[in-house]
């Protein structure tokens, strides 16, 4: 019992350090995507700009730390960076992660002089992106299988959530991505940050298809939940 106990402690121990490892890699990413803006406008930023990298780097932080008070181990599995998952899980998710958390801003810094910012718009598209934010949260906090690769989790003993909002659409994770999508292109108000968000949205919309129809196939009860919950992404659209 003795070593069982110690066995258990260690795991724990490794599932803790992961959980802060993922909360670091959060705080670089996130600031990493501010350097590039500031690369790319000449270090030059107005007060959007900092409301937008400033409250996007503090919903993180405050986020990821509410989930390690009531589930480090959801963010352990999200720190993970090589699992087995799909090959085209694994080139979508790395054109994701280039696309929407660097390019993307480092193209808006290139596009700073040029934009003819309107104010309503502007905050309009925070709302947008603190929804993005909210909805992704919530989903951590009922899914302990929400890792950031698509896989099936069969060694964790996966199932199918059905509680909070996943009683509204299957992958709520991702449609927070399309609402993140949506309030950038309103927060920077450029062409190529809206071609890009465009761009992202579709990868997204692939990926959810292809991790829907892999679930479809592979996890016991997901079709009779997908007869449940009709809707993919949008409620009342897909």
């Amino acid at each position: 019992m003795i070593a069982v106990a110690e066995a258990q402690g260690r795991v724990d121990r490794l599932m803790n350090r992961s959980a802060v490892f993922y909360g670091i890699r959060l705080l670089v990413q996130r600031l990493l995507g501010l350097f590039l803006f500031l690369v790319g406008s000449g270090f030059a930023a107005d007060y959007h700009s900092w409301v937008y990298f400033g409250t996007g780097l503090a919903i993180a932080l405050l986020g990821w730390a509410y989930i390690y008070r009531i589930n480090p181990d959801v963010l352990a599995q999200r720190g993970k960076v090589v699992t087995d998952s799909p090959v085209w899980d694994k080139w979508l998710l790395g054109l994701y992660w280039l696309l929407h958390f660097f390019i993307i801003h480092l193209v808006a810094g290139l596009e700073f002089g040029e934009r003819p910012l309107m104010e309503n718009a502007f905050w309009a598209g925070m709302a947008f992106v603190w929804a993005s934010s909210g909805l992704a949260l919530a989903a951590l906090r009922v899914n302990p299988f929400l890792e950031s690769t698509a896989r099936l989790q069969g060694e964790r003993g996966q199932f199918v959530v059905q509680a909070g909002v996943y009683g509204v659409v299957r992958h709520p994770t991702y449609a927070a991505v399309l609402l993140s999508c949506f309030g950038v292109c309103l927060v920077f108000q450029t062409k190529w940050v809206l071609v890009l968000a465009i761009l992202i949205a579709a990868l997204i919309v692939v990926r959810t298809s292809l991790e829907d129809r892999m679930l479809m196939e592979k996890l016991p009860g997901y079709s009779t939940y997908a007869q449940k919950v009709r809707y993919r992404l949008i409620p009342f659209v897909w």
